[in-house]
């Protein structure tokens, strides 16, 4: 994690809609290829050591489904 940062997604509770992805400033997430247990498929992390920390996604995620850790000492 260069900048300290980790983005989790909670795969049940994301239904594919794809806000985050188009939010993402440095294009770190993508669809998956997987399905949730409600038959979308999920967001998932391409390269976490990229994320700025902006937490974005995070905000914009209408199910609450993504976050963001670290950045703090």
């Amino acid at each position: 994690m260069k900048g300290g940062f980790k983005v989790i997604i909670i795969a049940d509770r994301c239904k594919e809609c794809g806000i985050c992805i188009d939010k993402c400033p440095v294009g770190i997430l993508r669809r998956g290829d997987k399905y949730n247990a409600y038959g979308y498929r999920f967001t998932v992390v391409t390269d976490s050591s990229k994320c700025l920390g902006c937490r974005v996604c995070e905000y914009f995620c209408p199910e609450l489904a993504i976050y963001v850790e670290g950045g703090g000492k």
